[in-house]
Parts: structure tokens; sequence; C-alpha cells
């Protein structure tokens, strides 16, 4: 009869307590002596868990930078109160501190980057109004960028500061598929539309290698290689003003929330949407940061702009008890 140790070379591990659940430990079989039971380390899907609250509550913020280091810049909180347009705040993994405002309040447009090193463009002012420059920030001050070629809001970015990507929008009407570049200086017109203009997408990527989800127009995916846009498997459920891991990749992404305010999120793996865990909190016009392993959700409506913060872990590492049915 074979036996674990002729199976797998060593034999069972006695411990007088769990190890911890880490990458490092997982498919671990072991017996915990003191409980008198064995037990395995194991990946779990991903989960969403509370993260630190903004300070001020907004939707359709400019989204930038990663899980432990995202930015957000303005936004809206009812009934369109002026000065969170113009607010910054920066997420260092734990809480938001509010810094630098930027000169060009705005709501609903695009940004992309880092905590040092970032912009935002388009969008809607204050005012109220189209607005059509862009800002740089870097890491202490906002500063004038390069005015874009489409004034739109409702478009979405994604990218760096000195090579960055922007599409879409939808208000005003028509809706657009315009995508722009930028280098850190000027915004230059591609000429290669999405193939369903639109607006309130998902943005990840990069200028050469991107994913637009989602939007006012359905489930629609489109990938971009730096000249075309193609279609590829569209998502379960729509998600239109939505976050998504900006840091992601075209072959492993996450997005998540939209209208109707909803808390499902989809995983990329460069092939097909696979829904996972939910949000903590249904909402839409939500933004996003990180990647998908490790991402950032923040603000959102629906009932007044939200403070609430959630970060994707994944996997998840557990030790289960190993039972005999």
């Amino acid at each position: 009869m074979a036996t674990y140790k002729g199976i797998q070379g060593y034999t069972v591990q006695k411990l007088a307590t769990d190890p911890t659940a880490s990458a490092g430990a997982e498919g671990q079989l072991f017996y915990n002596s003191t409980t008198g039971k064995f037990k395995l380390a194991v990946a779990a899907a991903g989960a969403w868990a509370t993260g630190g609250a903004l300070n001020t509550g907004r939707y359709q913020i400019q989204n930038a930078g990663s899980q432990t280091a995202a930015l957000g810049q303005g936004g809206q909180n009812p009934p369109g109160n002026a000065p969170d347009f113009y607010k910054t705040e920066i997420y260092d993994g734990t809480s938001w501190t509010e810094v630098a405002d930027s000169p060009q309040g705005r709501r609903n447009g695009a940004g992309a980057g880092t905590t040092t090193a970032a912009w935002v463009a388009n969008g809607w002012n204050p005012g109220p109004a189209l607005t059509s420059d862009s800002k740089e920030w870097d890491g202490t001050s906002w500063a004038a960028g390069g005015d874009p070629n489409t004034d739109k809001q409702g478009c979405r970015g994604t990218g760096t500061l000195t090579a960055g990507l922007k599409v879409g929008g939808n208000d005003p009407i028509p809706a657009t598929g315009n995508t722009e570049t930028y280098n850190g200086t000027a915004w230059t017109e591609t000429g290669n539309a999405l193939n369903t203009a639109r607006g309130g997408v998902g943005m990840v990527g990069t200028t050469t290698a991107a994913l637009c989800v989602g939007g006012d127009q359905g489930t629609i995916v489109e990938q971009y290689d730096g000249s075309t846009w193609t279609e590829v498997a569209d998502i379960n459920s729509t998600h239109n003003q939505c976050g998504a891991s900006c840091q992601g990749s075209i072959t492993s992404a996450l997005v998540f929330g939209g209208e109707p305010a909803t808390a499902i999120t989809e995983s990329w793996n460069g092939t097909s949407w696979t829904e996972v865990s939910d949000l903590g909190t249904a909402r839409d016009a939500i933004a996003g940061a990180g990647t998908a392993t490790a991402a950032l959700a923040f603000g959102g409506n629906p009932s007044g702009a939200r403070t609430y913060t959630e970060e994707w872990a994944e996997p998840v590492y557990t030790i289960k008890t190993v039972t005999v049915s």
C-alpha cells in the first residue's frame, strides 16, 4: 500500500501550532498535535478588505497609482460642492492624506501615473463647464500640462506621466472613441479610435498594451496594441462608471463596481472574464488603482459621495482542517 512518504518523498510534519498562511506554506500538509487534526495550507480566491477612508467623500475622482501609493484628484460631493473638485489625496496603504489642491477643479475626467508623477485631463469643472486642459503632479504640487485635442467628460486614462493614454468620453453628445497619447508635454491624437464610441470605461495597461472595459455601451471590451483597437471577450455584467486595476496588464486585470450601483468584481486572464468576490459596498462612479492581485477601490456613489476604500488581495492564503466524509 502506498504511503504519503512514498508518494511525496517526505513524511507529514507534526507541529504544535499552525504555520503562518503564506505563499511559502501553500500545499503543506501537517498534523497539529495540539488540536489533534491534520491541516493543509491552501490559496483561496481573492477578496476585498476595508481600507482607510477618504477624508472627503467624492465620486467621479481622477485616479492614479498603486494599492499602497494611490492618488485621488477632484471628484464631486453633491450638491456640487466646488472645493471638492480641487482636492487631492494620497493613500499610503493605510490612510489618506490631503495634499496640495489642483489649480483646476474637475470630475469625471481621466488620470494616470503615480503619486510622484501623474496627470489628470478633461472632465467637468464646477463652472459648470467642460475642462479642456491637463495638469501634472510632481509629488508636491500641480503644474499646467498640454491641452488635449478633444474636450469630453467621461474619458478615462492609463499609463504614466510621460507615456499616457486617454480614451473615449460621452458628454457632450455624441460619445467619442477618440484615442490620445501624452508624452509629458503634448497630447497627440492617434487616429485609432475605439470600435465602439463610449464613456465611463475602465482602463488598464500602457500606451502599447491596454484594455478598455465596459462603459455606457454595455459589456464591450477592447484591447489596444499601440496601433489598433480589437474587440476581445465581453465582461459578464455591465460596468459603466466602474473602477479598474489601472496598473494591471492585458493578461491580468480587475474591474469592479459600476452603474447602477453594483458590487460585482471581474477578473481577466488574457482570454476570459470570471466573476470573483464582490466589493463590500456596491458603488458606481468609483475610482480604481493598483494591479489585478493588489487593487484599490475608493470613493463612489450612490446616496451621496462615499469615503469608502477597499483593498483587493489575491490569493488569500488560509489553513484548512482536513476532513474525511
